[in-house]
């Protein structure tokens, strides 16, 4: 092709026809120009089409990973319930001061050894807001929601530690010296049991423990809100493609 339009100048050339041979060039020029461009956008075609089903590919693994890790974020979230119930009904036989609530607080106690766990893993969710651009997600609002998640995965690890350090520090130590384990309740039991009387020090450690399991409930709901909400807008967005 290349010798073909070559020998065409040539001819034009030696034949004296020099505005013919400019004209001629200057349509050679626009043709290679053309076709480069043509090439430039189906390179940047292919390049967009291998966006969008990389794109695709990452939603539908968030999707998977939501569905694995979202009920037993759930599951922490019923079990958190449970614990501020018996804290609570631990609180309010304190609060009775009456020798005979001992066998009641005691089968109740069992919430104040309870550890709630706020640490998860989404390594697929992670691993796509750090690698890939924010540009390229056209929905605003599955980005932000994206943002959002992080944001709370990271408080809530900061709120986990926060209850490993309490529990360590405050009530581990409270247990060991005061409390020991009971066979017929599973869970741990007044050592003494004039300690129902006027415990000052189990119910400010007891009203602790009810505060921050209602701190990470809180938490744990809005992740799991948050789960949902990212669920739904990635399958809207799939729905488009």
């Amino acid at each position: 092709m290349i010798k073909f339009f070559r020998k065409i100048r040539k001819n034009l050339l030696s034949e004296g026809k020099t505005e013919k041979y400019f004209k001629y060039a200057i349509g050679e020029i626009v043709l290679v120009v053309i076709g480069i461009l043509i090439a430039l956008s189906i390179n940047n075609w292919n390049s967009k089409n291998q966006e969008k089903n990389k794109l695709v590919d990452s939603y539908k693994s968030i999707v998977d990973e939501i569905a694995f890790v979202s009920p037993i974020i759930e599951n922490q979230y019923a079990r958190n319930d449970s614990t501020i119930i018996y804290i609570q009904k631990s609180l309010k036989l304190l609060e009775n001061n009456n020798y005979d609530s001992i066998n009641q607080l005691n089968f109740n106690l069992k919430g104040f050894n309870r550890l709630a766990r706020l640490k998860y893993n989404f390594p697929v969710i992670l691993g796509f807001i750090e690698k890939t651009n924010p540009e390229i997600i056209e929905n605003k609002k599955l980005l932000k929601l994206l943002q959002d998640f992080k944001s709370q995965l990271t408080f809530l690890d900061v709120y986990h530690t926060y209850m490993i350090d309490s529990f360590q520090n405050l009530i581990s130590p409270y247990t060991m010296k005061n409390l020991k384990f009971s066979e017929k309740y599973n869970t741990l039991e007044l050592i003494k049991r004039e300690d129902i009387i006027d415990n000052l020090e189990l119910t400010n450690l007891l009203n602790l423990k009810l505060e921050t399991d209602k701190g990470s409930s809180q938490r744990l709901k809005k992740i799991v809100n948050t789960m949902n909400e990212l669920k739904s807008e990635i399958k809207s967005e799939l729905n488009k493609k």
